[in-house]
């Protein structure tokens, strides 16, 4: 089976249209929210552990999954803070 990129664009383009709450763009509330997010500490340290892993050479399958995974998850939320950022740099 070949391997597809993942792009956010498409998932962040659909959030897009769900986040502009009735035409009024993201809300200040919405946007810190989504700046607070992170990955929870276990997820970090899962994350550095594939990391020295992959480093070396020794990741499995599996964990090649989790790690594109981990990867596709952090591309979505760097985009969103992004727009977070600029929601909050708008005049109120």
């Amino acid at each position: 089976m070949a391997k597809v990129k993942f792009s956010p664009k498409p998932h962040a383009d659909v959030l897009l249209r769900v986040f502009d709450l009735p035409g009024r763009g993201m809300t200040r509330a919405l946007a810190e929210s989504i700046l607070a997010l992170d990955f929870p500490e276990g997820d970090a340290a899962r994350i550095e552990e594939l990391n020295v892993r992959a480093n070396e050479g020794e990741l499995t399958g599996e964990e090649e999954a989790e790690m594109e995974a981990y990867t596709n998850i952090n591309d979505l939320l760097a985009y969103w803070q992004s727009k977070a950022r600029r929601a909050l740099q708008q005049p109120a």
